[in-house]
């Protein structure tokens, strides 16, 4: 019997040990390269990437085996330069950083363009047809360019005189070579919409064999002439996929540089040495490429835009707690009194001697508001509620928490302390005169503050 037992527990034994963990591994891993593993999640990632749709089974796993292949040597060759020591030279401490700032970068722009929508169909139509140099009557264009780098306007007039009484390009290069003027001369082919916009609509409605002279200020001129012109329209879903794709490319760069110029405002940069900005350039350096500035208006408005903003939501706050204080007493019926009878002046000479509080409420007893009046009252305290709450999330919207921190409790501190201003005997007496009005008057600042609000984030 006790071997029977000794039987069971070897059989569960090694179905314990059965190899289940190796096949979930063999599912994740797909090699291992002395002993560092390469998953299957990085040969799907790097595929996905270079992927072409539509491909067979066959040409997929050969683009992922391909995939594994360099992985597999890049691990190889990595771990050959850890065993002589590379990984501590400055060079690979360099590249390493720079590799992932790449990759951080990458994945910022990406998800700062995530917002971007393309064009509607309707408005990729509109740009086809505002656009018939790169649509609809695109053009093949083979034309002869010859380009002067020195700018001689009496020259150039005597050439298109020439030109317009029936000279040839090489009656005009002939003319170039005598006045020895430096030009250069080329073959061109191109489509109307790889072409600069003017020298593709000039050379669009030039005729065969007819120079024509062009001046760009006074940095270069050129004759050009055209050779022969293919219609090559896009017409239809072709059409649409271009424009789709340069649009799609104007709005991603506009947008980009759009919210990397809010980060880099955003942010504190100081140059040191020869990128400072009070360094001598050398002598011959030309126009240097200018770097990334803050501007430091556009901070200050948005430094201003902050304490408005902190400003208008501090006072939100307070009028609403001053509301609500007085929503409360007119609800419980102790400021707003319709009729003030006899019976209080009885009632006061029966009782001299009563303390202050009591005074109070015989003087102005507990008027009970009628059903509609309840009714109101809540409108106007979830009106002033909502309110507050849009111009909250406004501010979250466009402005860091800190505003939040810094005009909450002020708002709330300063609406606490004018309830109590508001609820001493004087007050009490002035307020009790005027029924409804601090409720509209509180209302109407909270609005104001949301208005304010609004303009100062520019809506």
């Amino acid at each position: 019997m006790s071997s029977i037992f000794y039987l069971l527990l070897l059989a569960f034994t090694i179905l314990g040990c059965s190899p289940e963990p190796e096949k979930k591994d063999a599912g994740r891993v797909a090699a291992t390269v002395n002993g560092v593993e390469i998953t299957q999640r990085e040969v799907n990632t790097l595929y996905e990437r270079t992927a072409t749709p539509g491909v067979s089974e066959e040409v997929r796993r050969n683009q992922q085996r391909a995939i594994l292949a360099g992985l597999v040597r890049g691990e190889l060759l990595a771990q050959k330069a850890v065993a002589e020591k590379l990984d501590s030279s400055p060079e690979f401490v360099i590249t390493l950083h720079e590799a992932r700032r790449q990759v951080l970068a990458g994945m910022a722009e990406k998800s700062m363009l995530a917002s971007v929508n393309p064009l509607t169909d309707e408005a990729l139509q509109s740009v086809v047809k505002q656009n018939p140099l790169i649509f609809g009557e695109r053009k093949l264009l083979v034309y002869e360019q010859v380009l002067m780098p020195v700018v001689d306007v009496p020259f150039l007039k005597s050439l298109n005189v020439a030109a317009g009484n029936g000279a040839s390009l090489s009656q005009l290069i002939d003319s170039i070579k005598a006045k020895k003027l430096q030009f250069q001369q080329v073959t061109q082919t191109q489509s109307t919409d790889q072409m600069q916009p003017a020298i593709a609509r000039i050379l669009s409605n030039a005729k065969l064999n007819v120079p024509i002279l062009m001046r760009v200020e006074d940095k270069f001129a050129m004759v050009l002439m055209l050779k022969s012109a293919v219609p090559i329209p896009l017409v239809g879903d072709a059409a649409l996929q271009t424009a789709r794709n340069i649009t799609g490319a104007q709005l991603r760069n506009q947008e980009f540089g759009k919210k990397m110029k809010d980060v880099v405002d955003a942010s504190k940069i100081t140059y040191f040495g020869a990128y400072a900005p009070g360094a001598v350039a050398k002598k011959g350096a030309g126009q240097l490429v200018p770097l990334p500035t803050v501007d430091t208006k556009k901070v200050d408005e948005a430094e201003s835009q902050s304490i408005g903003l902190a400003v208008a939501l501090g006072a939100a706050y307070t009028f609403a707690v001053l509301l609500l204080t007085f929503w409360m007493r007119l609800y419980l019926g102790k400021f707003w009194q319709p009729i003030m009878s006899h019976k209080t002046k009885n009632v006061k000479s029966a009782n001299a001697e009563c303390s202050t509080e009591d005074h109070d409420e015989i003087m102005y007893p507990v008027y009970k508001p009628p059903v509609y009046i309840k009714y109101f009252l809540y409108s106007v305290a979830v009106g002033a509620v909502f309110t507050l709450g849009y111009q909250i999330m406004l501010v979250m919207r466009e402005e860091p928490e800190w505003i939040l921190w810094l005009s909450v409790p002020s708002g709330l501190l300063l609406g606490v302390l004018f309830s109590y201003i508001v609820s001493l005997n004087p007050f009490r007496k002035l307020t009790q005169n005027m029924s409804f009005i601090p409720l509209l008057i509180f209302s109407f600042c909270i609005v104001a503050a949301v208005i304010a609000t609004k303009r100062l984030i520019g809506l």
